[in-house]
């Protein structure tokens, strides 16, 4: 068996969420634990990933690099706050190469440019450097505030409650 995260966004094992994860049998349809590892890229199917990550987790499967790839995959998908919650209960907090990858968590977060953080986890060994440039092409593109319209001014100053 393992865990069922598909509904990962509307409920959080860790954050104690009214309806739990439940517990699916292990299928062809789920990475096992023949499946290739380190996988080769998050882009295939970065919520497997995930739910591998954490199948091998609770099992105390010994997979190399395993709390710095759940990282990478929950920021590839967006899931600020698991990933918040995977760097409080890891014990790999020593880990250089989950420090970095925290530290792009962090920024996240915080709505902070990311691409310095992420060139740290470029200089990680493959595929974690691959991953920088997958999380890296997720994040939106953000306006510098001097191409912005008069009009998309007075918008995001009418959002923030701001007479104009």
């Amino acid at each position: 068996y393992i865990i069922n995260s598909s509904h990962r966004r509307q409920s959080c094992r860790n954050c104690m969420c009214p309806s739990p994860f439940s517990l699916v049998p292990l299928n062809s349809s789920i990475m096992s634990a023949t499946t290739s590892w380190p996988p080769p890229s998050l882009t295939v199917n970065a919520e497997m990933i995930v739910d591998e990550c954490e199948f091998a987790e609770i099992s105390a499967m010994d997979r190399p690099l395993l709390a710095p790839i759940h990282m990478a995959a929950l920021l590839f998908l967006g899931e600020t706050v698991h990933a918040r919650h995977l760097w409080r209960r890891t014990e790999e907090r020593n880990n250089e190469i989950l420090n970095d990858w925290w530290e792009v968590g962090k920024r996240m977060m915080e709505g902070k440019n990311v691409s310095e953080a992420l060139d740290r986890c470029r200089q990680h060994p493959a595929p974690l450097n691959n991953y920088a440039n997958e999380v890296a092409a997720q994040q939106p593109k953000k306006k510098n505030p001097s191409q912005q319209t008069p009009q998309e001014i007075i918008s995001f100053l009418e959002t923030k409650r701001w007479n104009v």
